[in-house]
């Protein structure tokens, strides 16, 4: 029996202290070995394993643990916070759907990882992150946005065609202003010993008919 195999036995049958230890210390391992058990340890009964575990899942980057983080979603907010952005870490698209509903209606802590959570995955997390943007929560509309502005270029296109949708016309400021804040993100300049200032990512051009847009209408958005 190698040390892996001993400490799988020590998360199975240990007590709560060799547990936490195992838990620990299988994550990091990244053996793939220990993939089913730390998935078997997101349901026990410390509730700081179940979040090691998590995260352990998270940074080992095994897609089977997807599911079984997904369906850990439910659970009480501190270890929904863990699950959060153990999900992120695999940007697996599969967990764009249910990050969206804890986006919609989790307290503001799990909120806030379920947020970067869809921001690390990225381009499939847009299209639902532009309907939120429709949502009668002023604060989960807010986390939409900012979200949409982390992702950046991949969001443009999405945005720009809803922003031409006739029936989308009430969100065509907030559009205008992600787009703008997407446009000032990807203009990022690099100081070079003080001699030179230099533009080392071009900024994605924002669409004519947004730059005619009246900014100082746009709402208010919130400083994540």
């Amino acid at each position: 029996m190698d040390e892996v195999e001993k400490l799988i036995e020590k998360l199975r049958n240990g007590d709560d202290s060799e547990r936490s230890q195992a838990v620990k210390q299988l994550g990091e391992s990244n053996d793939p070995r220990a993939v089913e058990p730390l998935i078997a340890a997101l349901k026990d009964a410390k509730w700081s394993n179940r979040i090691n575990a998590a995260s352990a899942l998270g940074k080992m980057g095994d897609a089977k643990a997807v599911e079984p983080l997904i369906e850990m979603l439910g659970a009480e907010a501190s270890v929904r916070i863990g699950v959060a952005h153990a999900l992120g870490e695999l940007k697996d698209a599969r967990a764009v759907g249910p990050l969206i509903k804890v986006l919609e209606g989790a307290d503001s802590d799990v909120r806030k990882y379920a947020a970067e959570a869809l921001g690390k995955i990225g381009k499939p997390s847009v299209e639902p992150l532009v309907k939120l943007l429709e949502n009668a929560d002023g604060d989960v509309r807010d986390d939409a946005a900012w979200v949409l502005v982390d992702i950046g270029e991949p969001a443009v296109k999405n945005l720009v065609e809803s922003a031409k949708d006739p029936e989308k016309r009430h969100i065509v400021r907030t559009i205008s202003w992600i787009l703008k804040k997407i446009n000032e993100k990807a203009r990022i300049r690099e100081h070079d010993f003080g001699v030179k200032d230099r533009t080392v990512i071009p900024a994605p051009g924002i669409p004519r008919e947004f730059q005619r847009l009246v900014l100082k209408d746009v709402p208010k958005m919130k400083i994540a």
